[in-house]
């Protein structure tokens, strides 16, 4: 079942990147416990594209890159776009927005630099809570 439901979201990619358009503007998210794909299609004009997508957790930006940690372990260092569409929390930002703790998503086409980040900032913890989870872990 959970082959199927792989083989299915497949699909569903490639259904939509060949809108190509669509697909940049909004990635789609990664089935859970995926941390990278890369999805061919064929754009309006008949040429071929590769679709890049990655996610994970951000330990380091720069200005012109973001350094992940992805679910399945690995660290990788992603270039972004210096034109890139970056979305934190829903709203366009800038790179520098970003911050390390923040879940990310980036799309890139044929190798190039990443021109989607979707980034989603790590919940704060509120103070109070903080103290009451350290005397829950003392008990």
């Amino acid at each position: 079942m959970k082959r199927l439901r792989s083989i299915t979201l497949l699909v569903a990619l490639a259904a939509a990147a060949q809108a190509g358009a669509a697909v940049a503007a909004q990635p789609l998210p990664l089935p859970a416990g995926w941390s990278h794909a890369q999805v061919n299609v064929v754009g309006p004009n008949g040429s071929p594209h590769t679709f890049i997508y990655d996610r994970g957790r951000v330990v380091a930006v720069t200005s012109s890159s973001l350094t992940l940690h992805e679910p399945d372990g690995s660290i990788v260092t992603i270039q972004v776009a210096p034109a890139a569409v970056v979305r934190v929390n829903g709203r366009l930002a800038n790179l520098a927005a970003v911050q390390p703790g923040f879940k990310v998503q980036t799309l890139g086409v044929d190798g190039r630099p990443a021109r989607r980040v979707q980034a989603v900032a790590a919940p704060v913890v509120a103070r109070s809570n903080v103290a009451r989870l350290r005397a829950v872990r003392r008990r």
